[in-house]
C-alpha cells in the first residue's frame, strides 16, 4: 500500500518527519519497507508565472516565454510547448536544476546548462510533468494550480513523501488512507478528521430508477444502488489525478478516477455501472446484475 503523506494529512495533523512516521508505525506493527521523497532534488525550481509569450524571430516551432518567479527580474525560455496561456502558473527551472531528460529513452538526471536556441539564449525551462520526475507525460508544460504562490519552491507546492507499507493479512484496515491515518494518530496523539458524505437527496427514489439482482448472495449479501443523472465523462481535476498517482493509479476518466478514489480513502469498493433506459412503453426500473462483491454504501446521491 503506498501512502501519500501529502493525502494523509487530509485526515490527522502529520508534523514529523517521513523517517520518523515511517519508524514508529513499523515500531507498532505496521511494516514501512521504503520512504520515497517526491520533490528531494527540486532545488532551484520555483513556482513562476508566465508573463509574455511571443513568437521565436527564427523559428516557426518554438515561443518565447517570459516567467516571473518571485525574482526582481523575469526569465526568458524557449520552448516548442503550445499549451500555455499568459497568467499561467507553470514549474520554472533556473540554470543548475537537476531535471530527468524528456528527450532521452532511458530514465535519466541531468544538470539544466544555458543554452541557445536559434539565436536566443533559454535562461531556464518550464517543465513538464516527465522532466518533473511525476510522470510520463510530456506533451506539453505542466500548468499548475491559479492558487500555488509565484516564486515559492517547488516542493512546496508539489512535494510530498511516499510510504509504502506492507500490509500483513491482519491489518485490511490500513489498505485505506483513513486506516492508516487512524494508526499514525494514536502513535502521534493527533485526532482522526472523518470525511463528510452527507447529501441531500432529490428526485425520485433511486428503486424507481433502477433494481438490483444479486446473482450470488452467498457472496454479495447486500449490494446499495443509486443513480446520478447528467454525468458528463471526462478527465478528472488536476488534484485528483495527482493523488491517484502519487499512490501507483493511473488515471483513466471521473467517473472511474472517483471509485478508485473513494476505495483508497475508504477501503470500500464501489462500482460505477451505466443504467440503459427502460425499453419504449415499459415502466420497469434499469436492471444491474451482479454476481460478487463486497458490501459497499455509497458516497454519493441515492436518489437522481
Amino acid at each position: 500500500m503506498r501512502v501519500s503523506l501529502k493525502w494523509l494529512r487530509d485526515y490527522v495533523d502529520v508534523s514529523l518527519p517521513p523517517a520518523e512516521i515511517a519508524r514508529r508505525l513499523t515500531m507498532a506493527g505496521v511494516e514501512v519497507v521504503g520512504v520515497e521523497e517526491i520533490g528531494a532534488t527540486w532545488q532551484s525550481i520555483y513556482v513562476g508565472q508566465v508573463v509574455r509569450l511571443s513568437p521565436h524571430p527564427n523559428a516557426d516551432r518554438l515561443q518565447l516565454v517570459e516567467v516571473e518567479y518571485g525574482q526582481a527580474t523575469t526569465k526568458t525560455v524557449v520552448t516548442g510547448a503550445r499549451n500555455l496561456s499568459e497568467g499561467d502558473k507553470v514549474a520554472f527551472a533556473v540554470v543548475g536544476a537537476r531535471l530527468i531528460d524528456g528527450h532521452s529513452a532511458e530514465r535519466r538526471e541531468v544538470v539544466l546548462k544555458p543554452a541557445k536556441l536559434r539565436g536566443i539564449v533559454s535562461e531556464g525551462m518550464v517543465c513538464s510533468e516527465l522532466e518533473l520526475g511525476l510522470s510520463e507525460e510530456h506533451a506539453g508544460i505542466m500548468v499548475l494550480d491559479p492558487e500555488a504562490v509565484v516564486g515559492q519552491p517547488l516542493v512546496e507546492e508539489l512535494g510530498d513523501a511516499i510510504l509504502d507499507v506492507e500490509v500483513t493479512p491482519n491489518q485490511g484496515y490500513c489498505l485505506s488512507m483513513l486506516g492508516v491515518a487512524r494508526e499514525v494518530a494514536a502513535l502521534t496523539g493527533e485526532r482522526v478528521r472523518e470525511p463528510a458524505i452527507g447529501y441531500v437527496p432529490v428526485g425520485p427514489p433511486a428503486d424507481e430508477l433502477v433494481s438490483v439482482d444479486i446473482a450470488a448472495p452467498d457472496l454479495c449479501p447486500r449490494y446499495s444502488a443509486l443513480v446520478i443523472r447528467g454525468v458528463k465523462v471526462g478527465q478528472s481535476p488536476r488534484w485528483l489525478r495527482e493523488r491517484l498517482e502519487s499512490v501507483g493509479q493511473r488515471p483513466i476518466n471521473n467517473i472511474v478516477d472517483v471509485t478508485n478514489y473513494v476505495m483508497l480513502e475508504t477501503n470500500g469498493a464501489r462500482r460505477m455501472a451505466s443504467a440503459s433506459p427502460p425499453s419504449t412503453g415499459s415502466s420497469a426500473p434499469s436492471a444491474l446484475r451482479c454476481s460478487s462483491s463486497p458490501t459497499a454504501r455509497a458516497p454519493s446521491p441515492s436518489r437522481a
